[in-house]
């Protein structure tokens, strides 16, 4: 049995027009309005700060890509 470990960060993608943003990496996304971006940037602040900052490496980079997406649909909405 193998498994692979993708370490490459998400890609954040918004759509102004459809009013959601898609979160992927490897083979996995997820989409979510854009009324919930707010919330996943609060969970990935957690996931990088819990124990002491531990995890900062896994989470450093998902957590850009999300203060990113939402930086660019509120410019979208101005």
């Amino acid at each position: 049995m193998s498994s692979t470990i993708i370490t490459d960060p998400m890609t954040v993608t918004v759509s102004a027009e459809a009013g959601t943003f898609t979160m992927s990496r490897g083979d996995w996304s997820a989409s979510a309005p854009l009324a919930c971006l707010p919330g996943w940037i609060t969970l990935y602040r957690g996931l990088r700060d819990r124990g002491g900052g531990r995890w900062r490496p896994f989470y450093e980079a998902d957590l850009a890509a999300l203060e990113a997406a939402q930086r660019e649909a509120k410019g979208m909405q101005g």
